[in-house]
């Protein structure tokens, strides 16, 4: 579904390569995809070095078939070497210093940072129009409003470093993530949020799609255009109502697909309007959060095509758009949400959010089966298609939000930070990549239009995506000396006490357990205080993250007393935080 938008890094690319290059040793490349994985050897079944990712600078050398079958690259890169599968290299086209260009990109206000990225775009493209939206907004203070309640989430199994840690985001005393609007999805961290909202990471061919003008174009977007969008999904014409397995549509960056080898990250106003987020890029199932993946699911007697065009044309939003949305929502199309087993179908899960005891998927047929706006009752595949186009040509391309970026990111007019259409972090990057799909090399020679925000005080370097793995859990949940009580009674997330204990006291006995078995702890058992005013336990998380619990000792005071327990129970856990919910008529 998609409030999240809630899919590793994890984004998406084209598979095919136009054509293999040939290479008289080394050459300069990027990497093409979200986090791609560099092996030890050519072949995915080999051990991975590292992980790469979109636009990192790389050297490779001649391609060499590997022993799976692809082509491989052995590659150079900052801190070491390997190979990576031919499909996630790009060699770019060498940009001629563009005056015309280049004073367009200095009166847009584009910032230094932004202009590398921006060139190689028109060395390629030299038809695309970039404007720059300036937001005025400081760049901080957007990463806070984006961090506020549950704006922000990301799937329940992405790495820990994609997961937040703050306040009522995680239960440091489980060593958990509560989700939100359902168990899958659940705060992402600052970093990925970061990454994801940092115009500058997005700066290629596919994903630069998130800030494509969604403005309907009928002489650029075609019937034609949107069969290529639909292609090798559930979404595709068929002749019979069968269900065949889909690889055509399982795109770099997909856990689903996982025979390739891009890196897969997995181990209250808002305008909420679905539950979950885009499941080929996450675990591996469809994008409804009631789905389990499998086939992909093509039904007979539906002309998608026709409908999709028939909605653009009626709400004056570009179909590709409205495709990719719905792709992104649904997956495979295995879900309820489009089943039609109820009797309405929600094609875009409008309004499918968990509440009142409903589920996701529940409610959003709930929404679909009422009298009302947009066309409703939603009792059929083409109602639901086109209401729900209305729905957002009303609430979101009239408001200003205009772009895949802005239905994430709402960084203009007055309800800044509200008011978004996906929570998932990934979710603007994961749709426009499928948009990217329906334009051809001839389309893409017309003057597409890109609206691209700009925002103040922005770091001199773009946000780079966090990979550390490993669980963040670096606290204790009991300490106890021996013989003392601890000043004030212990609790996990204080780190600083003090006991009283006579002079020459030589020793402690300090017993300290850690909330997660993999932490290590430093500083207890016997540990000799002599010369010493302090004692410090340190415990280390997996992940590598530090806490130190600090012991003050004064000495002179009473003997030694009866053994405090120091059992954590004044930790009060996980603060709920509520979803918004969606202003839905």
């Amino acid at each position: 579904m998609h409030k999240k938008v809630c899919t590793a890094l994890a984004l998406t690319l084209s598979f095919a390569m136009a054509s293999m290059p040939a290479l008289a040793g080394e050459r300069a490349a990027l990497v093409k995809g979200s986090l791609v994985n560099i092996r030890a050897e050519a072949t995915v079944k080999s051990s991975k070095v590292t992980n790469l990712f979109s636009n990192a600078s790389i050297t490779v050398n001649d391609p060499v078939q590997g022993s799976d079958g692809s082509t491989w690259y052995p590659v150079k890169y900052a801190g070491g070497q390997g190979y990576i599968r031919s499909d996630f290299v790009k060699f770019p086209v060498q940009y001629q210093r563009d005056e015309a260009f280049e004073n367009e990109l200095n009166q847009q206000g584009f910032p230094e940072s932004y202009k590398e990225g921006l060139r190689n775009l028109h060395a390629e493209f030299p038809s695309w129009r970039f404007q720059g939206m300036k937001t005025n907004l400081n760049w901080d203070a957007v990463l806070n409003g984006e961090m506020e309640g549950t704006s922000s989430l990301v799937d329940k199994n992405a790495i820990s470093s994609w997961k937040s840690t703050d306040a009522g985001k995680y239960d440091w005393n489980s060593g958990t993530w509560p989700g939100f609007d359902g168990a899958k999805w659940v705060a992402a961290s600052r970093a990925l949020t970061a990454y994801y909202l940092d115009p500058r990471n997005f700066m290629d061919e596919s994903y630069i799609f998130q800030f494509l003008l969604h403005n309907y174009n009928p002489e650029e977007q075609t019937a034609e255009g949107l069969s290529s969008v639909l292609k090798g999904t559930f979404m595709e014409s068929a002749t019979a109502s069968t269900v065949e397995e889909s690889t055509a549509f399982q795109e770099e960056g997909s856990v689903a697909a996982s025979a390739e080898d891009s890196f897969s990250p997995v181990s209250g106003d808002n305008v909420i309007v679905s539950a979950a987020g885009p499941g080929e890029f996450v675990s591996g199932g469809s994008g409804s959060g009631d789905s389990t993946g499998g086939d992909t699911v093509k039904r007979s007697g539906i002309d998608y095509t026709g409908i999709l065009m028939k909605a653009a044309e009626t709400t004056k939003q570009n179909p590709y758009v409205l495709a990719a949305m719905i792709l992104q929502e649904q997956g495979k199309g295995t879900s309820g949400s489009v089943s039609g087993a109820s009797g309405f179908y929600n094609y875009f899960n409008i309004g499918a959010y968990a509440a009142n005891g409903m589920g996701a998927v529940e409610r959003g047929l709930w929404y679909a089966g009422q009298s009302g706006s947009y066309g409703r009752p939603w009792n059929s595949h083409e109602k639901s298609i086109l209401g729900g186009a209305q729905f957002f040509a009303e609430n979101y391309l009239n408001a200003g939000q205009n772009t895949l970026y802005l239905k994430k990111w709402n960084v203009q007019g007055a309800n800044l930070y509200k008011h978004q259409y996906m929570t998932n972090v990934q979710g603007a990057a994961e749709e426009g990549a499928k948009l990217a799909k329906a334009y051809t090399s001839e389309m893409r020679q017309k003057a597409l239009v890109f609206n691209i925000p700009i925002y103040e005080n922005m770091p001199a370097e773009r946000a780079a995506i966090p990979t550390g793995t490993g669980s963040p859990n670096n606290r204790l949940t009991s300490l106890s000396i021996s013989g003392y009580n601890l000043s004030p009674s212990f609790s996990g997330e204080n780190e600083n006490y003090s006991i009283s204990l006579s002079n020459g006291t030589k020793s402690l006995d300090i017993a300290a357990t850690a909330v997660d078995a993999k932490a290590q702890i430093k500083g207890n058992g016997n540990q000799s205080v002599e010369g010493r005013d302090s004692v410090v336990i340190t415990v280390k998380a997996e992940n590598g993250s530090e806490k130190n619990y600090t012991i003050k000792l004064n000495y002179g005071g009473a003997t030694a007393n009866q053994t405090s327990s120091g059992s954590g129970g004044n930790e009060s856990g996980v603060e709920i935080i509520e979803v918004g919910k969606a202003p839905l008529s």
